[in-house]
């Protein structure tokens, strides 16, 4: 399951949980359109090894400011709390995975 945030939930989610992979993404982004399905599967795949999210940046603009997301999509690995890691663009599924299975 992939949870929605918000700028106002984001900081709470990211202190709770032990690995945490959030999407930031934007609805008139085309990489993100293709990105979406790859990160849903991952994110089934990987059920109970992480806890999975996305934050629309249109929706949401304290968050991208504060992590200093430019690119979109963008994913953040956060580890206890703090950013263990980020990838970010048009991503090949192989690659993005390997990035997923580093965290494990």
């Amino acid at each position: 399951m992939i949870e929605d945030l918000t700028d106002s939930n984001l900081g709470d989610r990211i202190a709770t949980k032990k690995l945490l992979i959030v999407e930031f993404w934007d609805p008139w982004c085309g990489i993100c359109e293709e990105m979406a399905p790859v990160y849903e599967g991952l994110a089934q795949k990987y059920d109970g090894k992480a806890a999975f999210a996305r934050l629309n940046m249109r929706d949401n603009k304290g968050s991208p400011d504060k992590y200093e997301v430019y690119v979109t999509p963008t994913f953040i690995f956060f580890r206890e709390g703090k950013e263990a890691a980020r990838t970010g663009g048009l991503i090949e599924p192989d690659a993005l995975e390997e990035e997923f299975k580093r965290h494990f």
